[in-house]
């Protein structure tokens, strides 16, 4: 599974794509947050509309989970949007944004069918 990371502005774009694996989103996020130009975003985009969500399952979200729980700790107010296609990724990325509310309040995350929704969100106030 490919993962592109794309620094912007006030933010990242983490796009993936083919068959998605657990450790392959982890490597993703790790390489991600590990970059010191992490400490400057507003915004993250995780686009997931162009992976196939065959290997995954409901504990597949949970070292995510604590890694974006880590990185919450020093990165405030952030807007996450996750944009996905795939039935399957669309299921765990609603599990994932209802537990990441409960443990990253400062962060707000939603799911978009498409990217140009996702920017349109993150744009507004």
């Amino acid at each position: 599974m490919p993962n592109q990371i794309i620094w912007e502005n006030k933010g990242v774009l983490s796009r993936y794509s083919g068959l998605f694996s657990p450790e392959a989103h982890i490597e993703g996020l790790g390489k991600l947050f590990g970059d010191p130009r992490i400490d400057g975003i507003r915004y993250m985009i995780g686009d997931y509309s162009e992976v196939n969500g065959d290997l995954l399952n409901e504990e597949s979200i949970e070292y995510p989970l604590a890694m974006t729980t880590g990185a919450a700790s020093y990165l405030k107010n952030i807007k996450v949007a996750l944009v996905a296609t795939d039935k399957k990724i669309i299921e765990l990325c609603r599990h994932f944004i209802e537990l990441s509310n409960q443990v990253n309040p400062t962060w707000e995350t939603r799911l978009f069918e498409d990217i140009m929704a996702a920017r349109d969100w993150i744009s507004s106030s």
